[in-house]
């Protein structure tokens, strides 16, 4: 009896193998996703033969519909009254008023109602068009955004302005948006940051002609009441700026020698989309993206968000998780009604009424968890 039963286990087993196996197969990369995305002959460091490791499921898409550009650069917030909000940014084809930030609300994460628009790229007052900088550029807009909910100044949006999304010949700098509410019509522009940004930026400029593209990472208050910025762009592979008030001067974290810090010198690729959660002050973590075209992401952990070690084996996922489908950025939350860490991974994936645009997959991850 007891042998019967294991092999009817092991034949259910066996079946429910076959079943993903399907279901994995219809997920698999077609033609044009390689050929827009290709694949390299190899990936840095020791990739998870399964494409994933220490997430606890696989990636599974969000059941909600993605808007024009997809959502990629995303950040959840949990506010102190309830629900989920879902912040992101749009890149519109007609300029600046089709480039806009939005936000979906809900009571959890897989029940968020339609998005909300709250401003768009009109905001923008201080990116002149490169052709003729008399005037502002019609289609300056926001990406790489990132919201924090602060107790005392409210909904802080970290992001990176252009004139035109045209990486290598447009300038990418970081700039900060805030509100009180959150609400439409009540958003204010503070412009890019002032001091060591706006200084590299135009030193970059002077000594070689060639602008600064920042991929903004997310804008963290610290303890002693200061502000933190990660990003890169400025000649590392991840910075840090501090400053003690949103205005500025934002300054750039320095070794000894007066070099802008570089906070990864031990990872073995370029690094972008930096996405830093920081769950108390001696518990960091820290996800980004190797290069481009993205094929894998890397988790690094910290004690004091300054120094960084990588979390066990890495890189933590690759394109195999998805079929070798195209991903791009993980950006992660905690949930602490079940002291998970929440990972929503940017896919790419097939559009409601035609077309492909990055869409979000979601992961859960003990929180508590060691590699």
């Amino acid at each position: 009896m007891k042998r019967t039963i294991m092999a009817l286990a092991a034949a259910w087993s066996g079946l429910l193998l076959a079943v993903a196996g399907c279901a994995a197969s219809r997920m698999l990369a077609d033609t044009d996703d390689l050929k827009q995305f290709p694949l390299p002959s190899s990936i840095a460091g020791d990739p998870p033969k399964s494409g994933m490791r220490y997430w606890r499921r696989p990636f599974e898409r969000l059941p909600y519909t993605v808007r024009q550009d997809g959502n990629s650069y995303v950040t959840v917030i949990q506010p102190p009254r309830g629900g989920v909000e879902f912040w992101a940014n749009e890149w519109g084809e007609a300029g600046a008023t089709q480039r806009t930030v939005f936000v979906r609300r809900g009571p959890a994460i897989g029940k968020l109602g339609e998005p909300e628009t709250v401003f768009d790229g009109t905001l923008i007052n201080d990116v002149p068009d490169l052709k003729d900088p008399q005037r502002l550029a019609p289609g300056r807009g926001f990406t790489r955004t990132t919201m924090l909910l602060d107790p005392q100044e409210g909904y802080v949006l970290m992001t990176c302005v252009c004139p035109e999304y045209l990486p290598g010949s447009a300038p990418l700098l970081p700039a900060l948006v805030v509100s009180k509410t959150g609400a439409p019509g009540t958003w204010t522009y503070m412009g890019k940051l002032k001091g060591d940004p706006e200084k590299e930026a135009r030193k970059r400029w002077e000594t070689t002609k060639t602008y600064i593209w920042s991929d903004g990472g997310p804008i963290l208050r610290l303890s002693d009441g200061r502000w933190r910025i990660y990003l890169n762009g400025f000649g590392k592979k991840l910075s840090a700026l501090d400053s003690d008030t949103l205005a500025g001067p934002w300054k750039f974290l320095r070794d000894a020698q007066g070099q802008i810090r570089e906070l990864l010198p031990d990872l073995p690729t370029g690094g972008v989309w930096a996405n830093v959660l920081r769950l108390n002050e001696r518990d960091w973590h820290l996800w980004l993206t190797d290069t481009y075209p993205p094929q894998a992401i890397w988790h690094y952990h910290s004690m004091d968000g300054l120094n960084w070690s990588r979390f066990g084996r890495q890189p933590e996922i690759t394109r195999a998780t998805v079929g070798q489908r195209p991903i791009k950025c993980l950006r992660c939350y905690y949930d602490p009604s079940q002291d998970e860490i929440i990972g929503l991974l940017a896919v790419w994936d097939s559009r409601p009424g035609g077309g492909k645009c990055w869409c979000p997959y979601i992961s859960r991850m003990p929180a508590k968890r060691r590699p």
